[in-house]
């Protein structure tokens, strides 16, 4: 999994807001893919390496995974199909 850490804004503003709608989910995929953190959503957080490093280091610090899986779990109950459509839609037009 590619992923880039060039975080352009403070991550855990977004992070720590819960998902309760299909607009958190779409504020939430459109951060992760402004912020070059946007992953396949069925991996763990803590599984995905960065390229920088030349996937040596993980690209999310603890802190940031639990918070990622945390989010992702919410998002994918509120609305499963289209969170993964959106980010799909979202990474074809990065």
């Amino acid at each position: 999994m590619i992923i880039y850490m060039n975080i352009k804004i403070n991550t855990m503003n977004l992070l720590n807001k819960k998902i309760t709608s299909k607009q958190n989910i779409k504020d939430f995929i459109d951060y992760l893919a402004a912020n070059d953190m946007l992953y396949h959503f069925e991996d763990d957080a803590q599984d995905i390496y960065s390229s920088k490093s030349g996937f040596e280091e993980r690209a999310f610090t603890d802190e940031q995974c639990i918070l990622l899986d945390q989010r992702t779990t919410e998002m994918l109950r509120v609305d499963h199909e289209y969170s993964f459509d959106y980010a799909l839609e979202t990474y074809l037009n990065d």
